[in-house]
C-alpha cells in the first residue's frame, strides 16, 4: 500500500482528490500530470490499492482511508 504513494504524480493526484471528488479529465488538466494514459495508469494503481475509488466516473478518497493517507504522507516528510 505504501509503495503506491511512492510516485510524485500519485501524491499530486491524491492531494487534488482530497480537496473534493474529481473526474479523470479534471485530473488530467492539472499541470505536470503527464499524458492521459499516464494519469489513467496512476489512477488504476491508486484504485487497486484502495487509496481511491471511482463512483460514477468521479474519484474520491474513501472516508476510511483519509486518516491513514494523511498519516503516511505526513510521516514520510520527516
Amino acid at each position: 500500500l505504501l509503495a503506491a504513494l511512492g510516485h510524485p504524480v500519485r501524491l499530486a493526484l491524491l492531494r487534488h482528490v482530497l480537496h473534493g471528488q474529481a473526474t479523470a479529465r479534471e485530473l488530467q488538466a492539472i499541470d505536470g500530470m503527464g499524458t492521459s494514459g499516464q494519469v489513467y495508469h496512476h489512477l488504476r494503481h491508486l484504485t487497486a490499492t484502495g487509496w481511491l475509488r471511482s463512483l460514477r466516473g468521479r474519484y474520491e478518497v474513501p472516508p476510511e482511508r483519509v486518516v491513514p493517507l494523511l498519516a503516511a504522507v505526513l510521516g514520510g516528510r520527516r
